[in-house]
């Protein structure tokens, strides 16, 4: 195997494998009778069916011509997707009746070796060679399974599904990755730089894609296809060196927005309400049930399973918010009932978050407002307003639901608010 393995001086050429196997099947068009041999190779690669691009090749055959005495034969290159041809030199043997002999000698062996999945590109065991795409598939069906069971909510769910589909989208049109042992180092690299730099995305975009091809590359060491995760040595882009962009919304386009929903779209005038005085996440409240709403100690029980933090947690609601919910009649209906169903009314069915922004678009155009401002800035905007009129941080902090003060600070901008306690302070200097 070390001598037919070991080619003396190789020589490649790249051909499309299946332009060159048709134009190989209609040269070597076999007899009927004579498919035992057939038979036999395609029971092999029955058994290695994962491996069969890289199982293809041609029987090596001795030539000899001006250039010198050579084994030939070509093999599949996952690298480049072609069959390369392979030139084995045997000028060093003497004499040509034993350098036939020998170069007879190593087509045996080669031909035993290409038999039992040996591939001259590829350094490692072809039995063991896995595809990527069989790799995602696995995870896929892991992944759905998941969110089968409850065990993953809606919205990871969808997110493995984008990443599986961006990954498979760069593989396709960018950098081609046959096999697992392709799917290393310098791929996730190249891969994250074309979702941050080539897409022109965000740092967060591109550590939340680090994050996922971690999760990946773990279930494929668990599952055997991988030795080692690639991701190891590579590093998230540090959040010193960016901070999360937060546009508070002025407080008269504030009223403009109560004002119009309280005429067009009272049911949505409440989702406001809850994200601007509750700190309730879109998502969170598409989970909100009737039966989460205690009135009589005045708050809303956020589960451990509806929250995102994980924490069952109650949020104080506002003696108003409760009057205006009551108009809606959101308590008339039954106890399992989600407060924001279809229409954004009480009913059985859970709605996606992306209808609070659809909502959000019609308000949007009604009132002609700024782009910059979205849905989401209700609540930034409620917790800056509520540090801004005293309210005590701690308090903030609890009706957010942040882990930490530091947390809440950040959304409280005072880069714009002047202390009159300071104004007029003059010390010892």
């Amino acid at each position: 195997m070390t001598e037919a393995a070991s080619a003396v001086t190789a020589t490649e050429t790249d051909v499309n494998p299946l332009v060159f196997l048709m134009k190989r099947h209609k040269k070597m068009r076999p007899k009927k009778t004579d498919t035992s041999g057939e038979r036999a190779g395609n029971s092999t690669r029955t058994a290695y069916a994962h491996a069969a691009p890289a199982r293809q090749h041609t029987p090596p055959v001795f030539k000899q011509n001006k250039a010198g005495a050579y084994i030939e034969f070509h093999a599949f290159d996952p690298e480049r997707g072609t069959m390369r041809r392979k030139l084995i030199k045997v000028n060093r043997v003497k004499g040509a009746k034993n350098r036939r002999a020998y170069a007879q000698g190593v087509i045996i062996r080669l031909n035993e070796m290409l038999t039992h999945g040996w591939n001259p590109w590829i350094q490692q065991d072809i039995e063991n060679l896995h595809t990527l795409e069989d790799g995602l598939t696995r995870y896929e069906t892991y992944v759905e399974k998941m969110h089968a069971d409850g065990l993953y909510r809606r919205e990871t769910y969808a997110g493995y599904k984008s990443n599986i589909k961006m990954l498979r989208l760069y593989v396709k049109d960018v950098k081609p990755c046959h096999y697992m042992y392709q799917f290393n180092r310098a791929f996730c690299c190249d891969f994250l730089d074309w979702i941050f730099i080539e897409r022109n995305n965000t740092p967060q975009t591109r550590n939340n894609y680090l994050n996922f091809l971690r999760v990946l590359s773990g279930y494929f060491v668990e599952k055997g296809y991988l030795q080692q995760r690639p991701t190891d040595s590579i590093k998230p882009i540090s959040k010193r060196l960016w901070t999360k962009g937060r546009t508070e919304i002025p407080p008269e386009i504030v009223q403009k927005i109560a004002d119009d929903c309280r005429d067009n779209d009272p049911h949505f005038l409440l989702a406001c309400h809850l994200l601007y005085y509750c700190f309730i996440r879109p998502v969170e409240m598409t989970r909100l049930r009737v039966r989460d709403f205690n009135l009589h100690s005045g708050v809303i029980v956020i589960s451990a399973e509806n929250a995102k933090n994980r924490k069952t947690e109650p949020v104080t609601i506002p003696k108003h918010i409760i009057h205006h919910a009551l108009d809606l009649g959101i308590f008339s209906a039954p106890l399992d009932h989600f407060i924001f169903s279809t229409k954004l009314r009480p009913g059985k069915e859970q709605i996606d978050p992306k209808i609070f922004r659809d909502h959000w678009e019609k308000l949007r155009s009604r009132l002609r407002l700024d782009r910059k401002w979205k849905f989401y800035s209700l609540k930034d905007t409620g917790i800056s307003e509520m540090c801004h009129n005293k309210i005590a941080t701690i308090a903030v902090r609890d009706q957010a639901r942040h882990s930490s003060l530091s947390i809440t600070e950040l959304y409280a901008s005072h880069a714009d608010k002047v202390n009159p306690e300071l104004t007029g302070y003059r010390g010892s200097l």
